[in-house]
């Protein structure tokens, strides 16, 4: 399947400007376009949270201040996407490389989830559990609600090359469609190598079995088996990575259960926490 739609959330701070980055250099290496989402909060959904002793007056003051701020915010998204699209070289529909910023009121999880799901791919910023809130559940709603790709970018701009892409294999469901999904990306690659680290395999498909597949599809592949040795399957593949010079890396999302994620950690958490190449998961 090509990727030919990329959604990205617009937030309007400075903290949203390297995943815009990322989302139009992405649509630009693929030939696809951009579609962002700057969502809205509802200024009087902030009423639940007020404690008693306020006055009507006091009430309506701060419901004109969120809705100040909400302007505000609206305001620096448009530009921002407008800076991104025209550095990018992107124009409105139909042009080839077309761009377009949706604007919603809403929750930006819940947006995201919900127009992902016509997308070919999300494009969201990396955030660890313990990040800003609203961005971990942004990141979690399109991994978990969309049915989609997500392609996580680091917090800095995109400095790796994406034509040297390593595929974290553990012959799970989840690998198989985070890899059936970045066929676009591996398609394009120069070098592709499939990891496999030992302590994480799962009864499936070998790593071998993956390259005779990747064959048929025309995209040639190496295998690269090895052990944790005391490192987490997560540090263990981003290790690799980056030895291999890899500048994307393809990996299932939450391939295990709950209770083992608990206990022994969780290689996509590690990812999402801290990995410094952008990664494609698919849950």
């Amino acid at each position: 399947m090509d990727i030919r739609t990329i959604l990205v959330p617009v937030t309007g701070v400075e903290s949203g400007l390297a995943v815009l980055a990322a989302a139009f250099a992405v649509a630009r290496y693929l030939g696809a376009r951009v579609e962002g989402l700057h969502t809205r909060r509802n200024a009087r959904d902030a009423l639940a949270y007020i404690g008693e002793g306020m006055t009507g007056a006091m009430i309506e003051e701060l419901i004109a201040t969120s809705e100040d701020e909400a302007a505000a915010l609206g305001r620096r998204a448009r530009d921002d996407f407008a800076a991104a699209s025209d550095k990018a070289g992107f124009g409105p529909a139909p042009a080839k490389r077309a761009a377009a910023l949706r604007v919603e009121t809403g929750r930006e999880d819940d947006l995201i989830a919900q127009h992902g799901r016509v997308a070919d791919l999300i494009v969201v910023a990396r955030a660890a559990k313990d990040a800003d809130a609203p961005m971990r559940a942004t990141l979690e709603a399109a991994l978990l609600e969309s049915g989609r790709p997500v392609f996580v970018a680091p917090p800095d701009q995109l400095e790796h090359r994406l034509a040297s892409v390593a595929i974290g294999w553990n012959g799970s469901a989840e690998a198989a469609r985070a890899v059936a999904h970045a066929l676009p990306f591996l398609a394009k690659a120069e070098r592709v190598a499939v990891i496999s680290v030992e302590e994480g395999v799962r009864p499936g498909p070998s790593a071998d079995d993956l390259v005779a597949y990747l064959a048929l599809h025309d995209v040639a592949a190496t295998t690269d088996a090895l052990r944790a040795d005391y490192r987490s399957t997560g540090e263990a593949l981003l290790a690799e990575s980056k030895e291999m010079g890899a500048g994307l890396l393809v990996i299932g999302a939450y391939t295990h259960s709950r209770l083992r994620r608990m206990i022994f950690g969780s290689a996509t958490e590690h990812m999402l926490g801290g990995a410094e190449i952008p990664v494609v998961m698919m849950h």
